[in-house]
């Protein structure tokens, strides 16, 4: 499996989506992005798990038996975001500044959902799950670690929509090949080298997803952001489409209602349908 193979997120590509880092406060352990994740939530959630990743990275801890985490809540949330934005904090605070000279200087993600690992024969698709975690211990060579003092490059496995791939076990839908895709997954964390991997799985449905995944990892649940957030998420949003306060009104309104929006997602559709009315009132 080569780089070529996977969906894979690099210091670069990870830039390109948050802008730069911008200096700290002295009171912050965290980096601040100029497209960064809103919402003193978000905020303590990243604090968290980038604390504990990084603890387990640093101090080497290969068999830990913190694995990873689940993700769980509504559509368009965050918890994509959350992942991503985990790992270009790791980037930070490992030192891949974007001109990592070897492969073992890099973090990076791999997000990977269904249509990644589907296969149309019995036994290939439990295979391609085996290799994504070899890729992810190994790099595109399969082994380019060469000396005992050279270390291997630390990865962010990310598992998007992961009922997809792994459903329970006692859903009327369960197959005799989800059961053994669960297998195999189930041996790839157990065999997981925590001190340079980190497994996230994110799912909006989390009654589908097999018990015994939901065991091996530690959940946090993505709640609908708070009005407030939603208003600082539309305005962000609404800087980079030039809309003013007054183009923004309808939506703010909108946010305003109780329950009316439940998700960034919704904020992004609605922040584009202004810019597209503003566009065509012009003259």
């Amino acid at each position: 499996m080569r780089d070529s193979d996977v969906d894979l997120y690099t210091f670069e590509r990870l830039r390109d989506e948050f802008g730069s880092f911008a200096a700290s406060a002295a009171d912050d352990d965290l980096g601040r992005a100029q497209r960064d994740l809103i919402g003193s939530r978000y905020r303590e959630i990243l604090r968290e798990l980038t604390a504990m990743v990084s603890y387990q990275w640093k101090e080497h801890m290969e068999r830990s038996a913190l694995k990873g985490f689940l993700f769980h809540g509504g559509v368009g949330v965050g918890k994509t975001a959350m992942a991503k934005r985990l790992t270009y904090e790791l980037c930070r605070r490992f030192g891949d500044n974007g001109v990592a000279g070897r492969n073992s200087d890099e973090v990076v993600m791999i997000l990977v959902d269904g249509a990644d690992v589907a296969r149309g024969r019995y036994g290939d698709t439990e295979e391609q799950i085996r290799d994504i975690f070899k890729y992810a211990r190994d790099g595109q060579s399969g082994g380019h670690h060469h000396h005992d003092d050279d270390p291997k490059r630390r990865t962010v496995i990310l598992f998007d929509d992961v009922e997809s791939l792994f459903l329970t076990r006692n859903s009327a839908g369960a197959k005799e090949w989800h059961f053994s895709q669960n297998s195999i997954f189930f041996h790839s964390i157990d065999d997981l080298d925590t001190a340079h991997t980190a497994v996230i799985l994110t799912t909006n449905r989390l009654d589908l997803v097999d018990e015994a995944i939901v065991d091996r990892f530690l959940s946090y649940e993505f709640a609908p952001p708070p009005v407030a957030v939603l208003e600082e998420v539309t305005r962000e949003k609404a800087k980079l489409q030039r809309l003013t306060e007054e183009d923004l009104q309808p939506v703010l309104n909108a946010i305003r209602a109780p329950g009316a929006v439940k998700s960034i997602r919704e904020i992004e559709r609605m922040v584009m349908r202004a810019y597209v009315d503003k566009l065509l009132k012009a003259p």
